[in-house]
């Protein structure tokens, strides 16, 4: 994921040289590195990583869309969607449980998201994506 950050900030940088202070790379390379130590399981809202960054939400998103062409909460949502699949396909934990573990409120909110994400159910997708014994 990293990775693909560094890209957009070359990408940006290239395309709008010196526009791009370092304070805004920074705070999001903070933001992502908030991402990679897992918060994202528990913790979706912008305010709370704003918090964490002494900024406002609103900045915090502004500042993402000019490093990475995406507000803040696409890549909430990138770590999240990708975490859930994860889940969904490598572990045999109870539908329950994952959703509990990513602090959704209840089975039937983490099912809404799931299906909203890949098209199917968990368990639908669970069955179609079962890696091979």
């Amino acid at each position: 994921m990293t990775h693909v950050l560094n890209i957009y900030d070359i990408h940006a940088r290239q395309l709008h040289p010196g526009n791009l202070p370092e304070r805004a790379s920074q705070l999001i390379r903070q933001f992502i590195a908030l991402l990679d130590e897992g918060h994202y399981r528990s913790e979706r809202t912008l305010q709370f990583y704003a918090d964490r960054l002494c900024i406002t939400p609103h900045y915090l998103s502004e500042v993402s869309k000019k490093v990475t062409g995406q507000p803040a909460t696409f890549w909430i949502d990138m770590y999240l969607s990708n975490e859930v699949v994860r889940l969904i396909t490598t572990t045999n934990r109870t539908l329950t449980d994952i959703a509990e573990s990513l602090n959704f409120s209840s089975l039937s909110y983490f099912t809404q998201y799931a299906l909203k994400l890949t098209g199917l159910s968990p368990t639908q997708f669970r069955k179609k994506n079962k890696p091979m014994a």
